[in-house]
């Protein structure tokens, strides 16, 4: 994303009204979108909320860092920044987080489309250039009192599997109002995307969002486009009530929110052994587990230890996506760390963490299975789930008070 396309989007997000996330999207040069995420958090005294909208941005080089922060008189405080979250050794991608925070448009509906350029060269399912619609509900929920947030995830921007191999893919789902989330391919009748084409080589599980994918012929070796879309459905009969007094009420059958999750899967050719540790890196311990749940409190360095192993090849870096503030380590042969404190504004949030290891062997990469732990700032786990609901992980939301820090 250009600066200048950076600084035409600051001053769109001076303007409070419904038009703000359309333009705020309209300004991104996108090569791919990771993840598109919007919440809510505490309320204003004139009964408006913080709105922060967090975009992972893929594309193969890095933007530079860019912070911005105004006053506007009829908006509040308005702030957004570019952060690099991790760059692939080769520079065969970057993946970059933009996120804003402005006080929310008080119960906006809505849906836009996202536009976006070519993925990357040679994309097999005939994706290139491309859209993909998000749909927001910010009005008030009658279950939490508050405007709806979207389900939330992250994924880094490739992932790799050898083409005579299984393996499964979960990207995070999370939803910050407890909701049901599930996922799917986009729909073209829909208008939900350009270039809808799901990929022939994976099979998806809606309700889990797995994909899964088996040995396949060699023919299919080769880059292919994942485009998901999740979707929040309440778990019982709510009340949506809008910034008039209008009362709608929404079944589970309704869903609430709609946003997109993309990445890039690479077929690569056979590889002689697909047990893990041969070729394709084993984590080991003290490695959390897929799906753990990690605890820490607020301005306190959480440290995530990994490790993994390969006999036939060697491990060269670890890829991870999540908060553009972590920072990951080296710590020796085929061990690393993450490290990342949180900051008073996000006691109480959940963030994910998703991460791969890769291995070389001569020029070819091999990687290890994706994994993805949730970490809640706190000073002790929930005392119960009802606040979220974690399906294959969790995400972040960020507390902003009268001037907020993001």
């Amino acid at each position: 994303m250009s600066l200048s396309a950076v600084l035409l989007l600051l001053l769109h997000l001076t303007v409070c009204n419904s038009q703000n996330i359309s333009l705020f999207f309209n300004k991104l040069d996108l090569g791919f979108v990771g993840a598109i995420n919007f919440y809510t958090k505490e309320k204003y005294v004139n009964d408006s909320s913080s709105l922060t909208i967090r975009v992972m941005v893929n594309n193969q080089n890095c933007t530079p860092d860019f912070s911005f922060g105004c006053q506007e008189s009829s908006c509040g405080y308005v702030s957004a920044l570019v952060r690099t979250v991790d760059q692939e050794g080769n520079k065969e991608w970057c993946q970059n987080e933009l996120r804003t925070v402005q006080p929310s448009s008080i119960n906006m509906t809505g849906s836009l489309r996202v536009p976006g350029f070519d993925w990357v060269n040679g994309i097999k399912n005939s994706i290139g250039s491309w859209f993909t619609e998000v749909a927001f509900d910010l009005r008030n929920r009658s279950d939490t009192n508050k405007e709806n947030s979207s389900p939330q995830s992250t994924v880094i921007p490739f992932v790799r599997v050898p083409s005579n191999c299984r393996r499964d893919f979960s990207p995070l789902m999370f939803d910050p109002d407890g909701d049901q989330v599930k996922c799917r391919y986009g729909n073209s009748s829909l208008f939900e995307c350009n270039a809808c084409n799901p990929p022939s080589v994976l099979s998806l599980s809606s309700s889990t969002c797995t994909l899964s994918f088996g040995p396949t012929a060699d023919s299919n070796q080769g880059r292919y486009g994942v485009q998901l879309l999740m979707e929040d459905f309440p778990r019982k009969n709510i009340t949506m009530t809008s910034a008039d007094g209008n009362k709608t009420i929404l079944t589970p059958n309704n869903a609430l929110s709609k946003v997109p999750i993309q990445f890039v899967l690479i077929v690569d050719p056979q590889v002689s052994s697909c047990t893990e540790g041969d070729f394709l890196p084993k984590f080991l311990p003290p490695t959390p587990a897929n799906r753990a749940r990690l605890y820490t409190p607020v301005n306190k360095t959480l440290e995530i230890s990994i490790s993994a192993e390969a006999k036939n090849s060697t491990i060269s870096e670890l890829l991870f996506s999540g908060p553009y503030d972590a920072v990951q380590n080296n710590t020796g042969p085929g061990t690393f760390t993450l490290r990342w404190t949180p900051s008073k504004s996000q006691d109480t949030d959940t963030l994910p963490f998703c991460f791969v290891v890769q291995a070389l062997s001569k020029e070819t990469k091999y990687h290890s299975d994706l994994r993805c732990v949730s970490v809640t700032v706190g000073n002790s786990a929930p005392a119960s789930a009802s606040g979220f609901v974690l399906v294959m992980g969790s995400f972040l939301s960020t507390l902003i008070l009268a001037f907020p820090s993001i």
